[in-house]
C-alpha cells in the first residue's frame, strides 16, 4: 500500500477527549490520592452516574463527598482539582476512567516486574565486559515492552469485567493513553531495575578493590579539566579517570600534558567499541595516558591488546594503577 494514501487523520474531538484523559491522569497522579481514596471515589462516582439527577447536583455530591475524605492535604487538592475539572458530565465520565486506569497502570507496573526478572544479567559475567553492559538494557527494554503487551491483554474481549467498570466514551480510547502514561510512569522503576549506569558500575568496581577515590572534580591547576573519578594510590600519587560508556567525540576531552595537571597519570575508561586504531593512537600520544577497555572487545581486538597502553577492565587493580605511575 502506497503510504501517500494512509488515512492518518485524527478528528479535533477525539484529540481533545484524549488529551482531556491524559491531562487528568497526570493530574491524579501529582496528586497522589491513596489507593482507598481511589476506590471510594470510584464507587461514588458510579453510584452518581447511575443516578437520573441533574449534572449539578452529581458534581455537588461528589464536592461534598470528597470534603469527607481523611487525608486533609490530599484531601484538598483533590477539592481543588474537581472544582476546575468537573465542567460537565463528559468531565465526570472521564474523571471515571482516569481513577480507574491509575488503578490498573500500578498493577500492570507490578506485574511487568516480575518478567522483567527473566532478563537479570548473569553474575558469571564482568560488570565493566560489553556483554554484560548490553545484557543490562534488555532489563528497561523488557519492563517496556511488557508493559504494553500486559495493557493489550488488559484490555481484550476476553477481560469482561475491565469493560464493566470503565465508563464507555465514544472517541475515547483509554488502551492507549494507559500505554502512554505506563510507558512514562514506569521511568522510576526501570531505573531500580535497570541497575547502575556505566558510570556507577565502574565505582563498584573500585569499592570492590578498596581503591580511594573522590567523585567528579576538577584539577586544581587547570579547571577546565574534569574527573569522573580521582583515584588516590597509597604512595600518594593520583590517577584521573575518564569514564565514558561510548566516545563519540568526547575521546578528545581531557587530552592534555601530564606535567600541566595535579595528577601523574590519565586513564580513559570505555567500552571500547567506538574505538579505532587512529582514536588510540591519538588519546596514547601522551605521556602518562592510558585506556582501559570492556575484556570482550579487549580480548578480541589486536591493535588493544597488542598495546602496551592499554588494558583490560577485568585486570583493574590497585597494583595495576600503581604500575601506571612507576613505569
Amino acid at each position: 500500500m502506497e503510504l501517500e494514501k494512509l488515512d492518518l487523520e485524527i478528528s479535533q474531538k477525539k484529540l481533545e477527549l484524549n488529551l482531556k484523559l491524559y491531562r487528568s491522569i497526570k493530574d491524579l497522579v501529582q496528586i497522589k490520592p491513596s489507593d482507598l481514596q481511589v476506590v471510594l471515589l470510584l464507587e461514588r462516582i458510579n453510584l452518581l452516574l447511575n443516578q437520573k439527577s441533574s449534572f449539578k447536583v452529581k458534581r455537588d455530591n461528589l464536592l461534598k463527598f470528597t470534603e469527607e475524605l481523611k487525608g486533609s492535604k490530599v484531601k484538598d487538592r483533590l477539592l481543588s482539582y474537581f472544582d476546575l475539572f468537573l465542567e460537565d458530565l463528559k468531565a465526570l465520565k472521564v474523571l471515571n476512567v482516569s481513577l480507574n486506569l491509575i488503578r490498573y497502570k500500578d498493577f500492570v507496573l507490578e506485574r511487568s516486574k516480575v518478567y522483567v526478572t527473566n532478563f537479570r544479567v548473569s553474575p558469571k559475567l564482568h560488570i565493566m565486559d560489553f556483554l554484560y553492559d548490553q545484557n543490562m538494557l534488555n532489563v528497561p527494554y523488557s519492563m517496556r515492552v511488557t508493559g504494553a503487551l500486559l495493557i493489550k491483554i488488559l484490555f481484550s474481549d476476553e477481560q469482561s469485567f475491565l469493560r464493566n467498570e470503565i465508563v464507555k466514551i465514544e472517541d475515547l480510547d483509554p488502551e492507549t493513553i494507559l500505554q502512554v502514561i505506563f510507558a512514562e510512569s514506569s521511568s522510576q522503576s526501570i531505573r531500580s531495575l535497570a541497575g547502575a549506569s556505566y558510570e556507577e558500575r565502574f565505582e563498584n568496581l573500585l569499592s570492590s578493590q578498596n581503591i580511594r577515590y573522590d567523585k567528579h572534580s576538577f584539577d586544581p591547576n587547570l579547571s577546565s579539566v574534569e574527573y569522573d573519578f580521582l583515584v588516590h594510590l597509597k604512595n600518594s600519587k593520583k590517577i584521573g579517570f575518564s569514564v565514558k560508556r561510548t566516545l563519540r567525540e568526547r575521546y578528545k576531552q581531557n587530552h592534555e600534558s601530564i606535567e600541566l595537571l595535579d595528577i601523574d597519570a590519565m586513564v580513559l575508561v570505555t567500552l571500547g567499541i567506538d574505538l579505532n586504531k587512529d582514536k588510540v593512537d591519538y588519546i596514547l600520544e601522551k605521556e602518562k595516558h592510558y585506556i582501559f577497555v570492556a575484556s570482550d572487545i579487549y580480548n578480541k581486538t589486536s591493535y588493544l591488546n597488542e598495546n602496551p597502553k592499554v588494558y583490560s577492565l577485568k585486570d583493574l587493580n590497585e597494583v595495576l594503577l600503581d604500575t601506571l605511575i612507576t613505569t
